[in-house]
């Protein structure tokens, strides 16, 4: 059973049965109960008054009471959070704390995803940083040592980042993070969703975060990277460096006048 009704507590009120995506409840005499297929959004577990209402293949222990948003959050307080936000490209040398970690893939996996497909693989590399640099840079290196005809168009945007790394210089692929996060997912919109909740929670632990286009391309077109991160045949659609910021800033940057349209 996808869907488990408790009679004991289910008081037949509907509520669950009108907010029900697939239209697969309904009440029978005083009880709701599933009738058909079913997406495991969540909706009829969320809306429940009762607590009658769970999802065996779920974590229930993970449910928790809520209350509406505007009781929690303030919205003039969330917004100047999100003006606030920067992105940073120079880190303190501290590793992430792992319950700052854990908080942050958290707020991954509870992003809406499109039919509620929940496909998202989070992967962060901070123990194994150094393998994974290793990888990244002897495999732009190979392929820049290809003759011109068999070298992939990407690769030659990377052969500066490759000779400053070569040097000492800064890696323009990694900074000097002490992290790097990547969600590989079917979806782009998925993946980008949740990628912009985790940043919210980064930043709300005074971490910092750069989404970094360049090393997500590089670890997708890579396959010894590709394998290392275990994305297996998801496709890996962001990349975001994490750790504790070596700057503060100080107000929040100004923007372009918005382009709204409001009817």
């Amino acid at each position: 059973m996808l869907i488990e009704i408790d009679e004991r507590y289910c008081i037949g009120c509907g509520r669950c049965v009108d907010d029900c995506v697939g239209a697969n409840l309904e009440v029978e005499g005083v009880t709701a109960r599933a009738k058909g297929s079913c997406i495991l959004c969540g909706h009829c577990v969320a809306v429940c008054p009762t607590g009658a209402v769970s999802i065996p293949s779920y974590d229930m222990a993970d449910v928790e009471v809520c209350s509406p948003a505007s009781a929690t959050i303030d919205a003039h307080t969330l917004l100047r959070a999100i003006k606030s936000r920067r992105s940073v490209r120079d880190y303190l040398p501290n590793a992430v704390e792992q319950e700052a970690l854990r908080l942050v893939l958290e707020a991954g996996r509870y992003t809406a995803t499109a039919k509620n497909a929940q496909g998202c693989r989070f992967i962060v590399v901070q123990d194994e940083l150094d393998e994974l640099k290793r990888l990244v840079w002897s495999g732009i290196e190979d392929l820049l040592a290809l003759p011109a005809d068999d070298k992939p168009r990407w690769v030659k945007l990377y052969k500066p980042f490759l000779r400053d790394a070569q040097a000492g210089k800064q890696e323009f692929l990694f900074r000097n993070a002490p992290a790097v996060a990547f969600v590989a997912a079917d979806r782009a919109d998925d993946a980008g969703l949740a990628a912009q909740n985790m940043e919210l929670v980064a930043a709300s632990l005074n971490l910092g975060a750069l989404f970094n286009g360049y090393l997500c391309r590089a670890a997708e077109e890579l396959p010894a990277v590709k394998a290392f991160l275990q994305a297996e045949d998801r496709p890996l659609q962001i990349c975001m460096l994490l750790g504790h910021p070596a700057v503060s800033y100080r107000r929040t940057a100004p923007r372009r006048p918005g382009d709204f349209v409001v009817k």
